[in-house]
């Protein structure tokens, strides 16, 4: 699953490169992890994700971020937010049942919208951290809302993030439901 975050985080910047920040699909990975497997594998696969895309960084697709040159506060910053994704998956486990209906849907999608609102601030306020010289914590904040470097604000990807979970999360964790359990299938009756 880190590995399909990654890959989705990084072909995304293939894909739509005229969309900078307005379409993920690492974090609701993320979430369908944790949902799915619990909150040790989910937290676990937003750590090591986001870690690997902060380090590694697709050209262009994170500003503050070249090979290996990044801010070990921001890098912390971003693993709890990624970590956060799958924790989130799992506590939404166990009071928001799996089932293909509207109410589940539109659930994952305000589940989403709240999640990705917590990232797209957090991580405006791990960059001011991060880099003091260049904006205040209060000036991040802001900023989350208004477009400085890019023609939209970050802001945007909250609300297409929401869009994203509401499309994709209820697919996949319905799926992943239905596969069979490996360990009931390792299980060999004596003969």
């Amino acid at each position: 699953m880190s590995a399909t975050s990654i890959v989705m985080a990084y072909s995304k910047g293939l894909m739509m490169a005229a969309f900078p920040g307005l379409f993920e699909f690492m974090t609701v990975f993320i979430f369908v992890t944790g949902y799915s497997f619990g909150h040790v594998v989910g937290g676990a696969v937003g750590v090591i994700s986001l870690t690997i895309y902060m380090l590694i960084p697709f050209p262009f697709a994170h500003p503050t971020a070249w090979l290996f040159t990044i801010s070990p506060i921001l890098l912390v910053v971003m693993a709890v937010l990624g970590g956060m994704f799958g924790v989130a998956g799992w506590a939404t486990s166990k009071f928001l049942t799996a089932r293909r209906d509207l109410k589940f849907t539109l659930s994952l999608g305000v589940i989403g919208l709240v999640l990705t609102f917590i990232y797209d601030v957090g991580s405006s306020i791990g960059f001011a951290l991060a880099y003091p010289a260049f904006t205040t914590i209060w000036q991040a904040v802001v900023l989350t809302f208004v477009p400085l470097y890019l023609p939209y604000p970050p802001i945007i990807h909250t609300a297409t993030n929401a869009i994203i979970f509401a499309a994709v999360a209820p697919v996949l964790i319905t799926v992943i439901a239905q596969l069979p359990d490996p360990a009931i299938s390792r299980k060999v009756e004596p003969e």
